[in-house]
């Protein structure tokens, strides 16, 4: 059995939970998460503090496992960074659920997180932390950057580009060959058919520019 800490306690975590779960072979200790009340329970699964117990942690624990369960990719970021300034070492693994259909070729980073009824197809590319939400489909040869996400019952054609911290939220298509900049957030129920500039926000069928925005700034 593989140990693992989570971070987070939402409903973000709920299904990271349920992912290990029924993945089999892991031992998740607990959570930790500095804005729950300790002692706290999830799933029956106790949170165990902030950040400030990562030292602990791994004392007790060497070979201790991580994943970082939050929505926000720009928090998940710091998060990670967190986690090793205290443990540079730190290893980060994959939630992927079992009714997930990875295609052939597919290169995964670490800390990707993959929900059930995703398909990410042949020759695609998740680079670390990295989320593919329920029913979402990432088409062939695509390239999904680093803490980018896509919420639940998207589809990218094939080829597409999200560059790294990029959102691409509820229900929205991308299609072929389109890139989209880092740091940029593409609304819910859009249609994106042109390329998209990076630290923008855009909707729309077809989807336009909206306004500028800074790294960092919600979108959950």
């Amino acid at each position: 059995m593989e140990r693992i800490v989570i971070f987070g306690a939402s409903g973000h975590a709920k299904v990271c939970i349920d992912i290990f779960e029924k993945l089999g072979g892991y031992e998740i200790i607990g959570l930790l998460d500095a804005k729950k009340p300790k002692g706290l329970t999830v799933f029956e699964y106790p949170v165990l503090g902030g950040m400030d117990q990562v030292s602990h942690l791994v004392k007790h624990i060497p070979s201790l496992n991580f994943f970082v369960a939050i929505g926000d990719n720009w928090r998940r970021f710091q998060v990670v960074q967190g986690i090793l300034e205290i443990h540079p070492k730190a290893k980060f693994i994959n939630a992927i659920h079992p009714d997930a259909i990875i295609g052939k070729g597919v290169k995964l980073g670490q800390g990707v997180m993959i929900m059930a009824g995703s398909i990410v197809n042949a020759d695609s590319s998740l680079e670390d932390f990295t989320i593919v939400n329920t029913k979402s489909s990432v088409g062939h040869e695509s390239m999904i950057k680093k803490f980018s996400s896509l919420a639940p019952n998207c589809t990218l054609a094939g080829n597409v580009e999200v560059g790294e911290y990029s959102a691409i939220s509820l229900s929205t298509t991308i299609s072929n060959g389109r890139k989209i900049g880092e740091h940029s957030v593409i609304g819910a129920g859009s249609v994106l058919i042109k390329d998209a500039e990076g630290l923008s926000v855009y909707y729309g069928i077809p989807a336009k520019f909206v306004r500028f925005r800074e790294k960092g700034d919600r979108y959950l």
